[in-house]
């Protein structure tokens, strides 16, 4: 995509001198969209970042459930038996 800049460069002496304030106006938004478009990037990245983390402690959560689960399983077997009258 060309730049403002590239784009008046092709224009005729006459042509920039007549359009000079809208050429004023689009350089400034040009400058505001290249900020815009940088910014959204980081915060993409920033995203992304916290959302690898976010699963990364969910799957650890996971994790420390099941062992939880499993202990508990355990605790509940064991205190099972000995409510169990002997055959």
């Amino acid at each position: 995509m060309k730049t403002v800049d590239e784009v008046v460069a092709e224009w005729s002496k006459e042509e920039r001198e007549r359009l000079k304030d809208l050429i004023k106006d689009c350089r400034e938004r040009e400058k505001e969209l290249i900020e815009n478009s940088r910014r959204s990037r980081e915060n993409l990245i920033e995203l992304t970042d916290s959302l690898t983390s976010l699963f990364s402690n969910s799957c650890g959560i996971r994790e420390k459930a099941n062992e939880i689960g499993d202990a508990l399983l355990g605790v509940y077997l064991r205190l099972h038996r000995k409510k169990m009258p002997a055959a």
